[in-house]
């Protein structure tokens, strides 16, 4: 499975209503299930684990079933719209990776 996160920086202004109520919500719109994506989460960041100021507030990620899959996605024309919708809620710039989950565990 392959991963597209972005993470929001802390400490740079985001509108959490707006990112969660209309940005998201935008994206079940675009019906990103139908561009490729296996399904997506929104985590927001409460605490470091040595209890420092986190380096994120939120982490929204995209898991798909093949690379062949993340990379359509990517180019697909439709992602423009919600690229374009981050200005409306994210004031900096987030950082973007692309994942690949080697092992997962899951209990019954």
């Amino acid at each position: 499975m392959f991963v597209l996160t972005f993470h929001y920086k802390q400490g740079i202004p985001l509108d959490e209503a707006y990112y969660l109520n209309t940005h998201v919500a935008l994206l079940a719109q675009k019906m990103v299930f139908d561009m490729g994506a296996a399904k997506y989460e929104v985590k927001k960041v409460l605490s470091s684990a040595d209890g420092t100021i986190p380096k994120y507030s939120f982490i929204f990620s995209l898991y798909f079933e093949t690379k062949e899959a993340l990379e359509s996605f990517i180019s697909d024309p439709r992602v423009q719209e919600l690229k374009d919708d981050v200005a409306n809620y994210y004031r900096g710039e987030q950082d973007i990776y692309i994942e690949e989950v080697v092992a997962s565990f899951q209990g019954e």
